[in-house]
């Protein structure tokens, strides 16, 4: 049996001093930071991101009802990797196959997906979330109604 030292080599990237105390955030990913072939060549597919990318593209590609996904990791368990993941293979359709494999080969002519995200941690953002989105969207002032006081659309908006 190999000991645990032969069975873990870590990644040159662990090593660097640039790059140490870098943790990603949505924010990176809609800001176009993301590197997708850096962070998929660091990226393991594990069950839960499968299940979340199928489920996803399912969604994407009109083949399936399912509108909302919960993501119950503990902390420090992946669902921003997770998020992050998905949102650059929507994104970056070229990704898809190569990350997803065969299950992922049927997406591979989904066209570009827009992402947009909310993060929590900008619990200061001036129009609350849905003014965040609408911002992403190109929608900003179509629902500026929506500001002040700040509140949220409903379905038909």
């Amino acid at each position: 049996m190999k000991t645990l030292y032969e069975a873990c080599v870590p990644r040159e990237s662990v090593f660097d001093e640039k790059r140490r105390e870098d943790v990603l955030d949505l924010t990176d990913l809609i800001e176009g930071r993301i590197n997708p072939e850096s962070f998929f060549e660091e990226s393991y597919l594990t069950n839960g991101m499968e299940i979340l990318l199928k489920t996803a593209f399912k969604r994407l590609a009109g083949e399936s009802e399912t509108g909302l996904i919960k993501l119950t990791q503990s902390m420090g368990g992946g669902k921003t990797h997770n998020m992050i993941a998905l949102g650059l293979l929507a994104k970056y359709p070229q990704y898809r196959k190569k990350v997803m494999g065969d299950f992922g080969e049927k997406y591979v002519n989904l066209s570009e997906i827009k992402v947009v995200a909310f993060t929590g941690r900008e619990s200061d953002a001036p129009f609350g979330i849905w003014g965040a989105i609408a911002e992403q969207l190109g929608k900003r002032d179509i629902f500026k109604d929506y500001y002040s006081p700040l509140r949220a659309p409903g379905q038909s908006a």
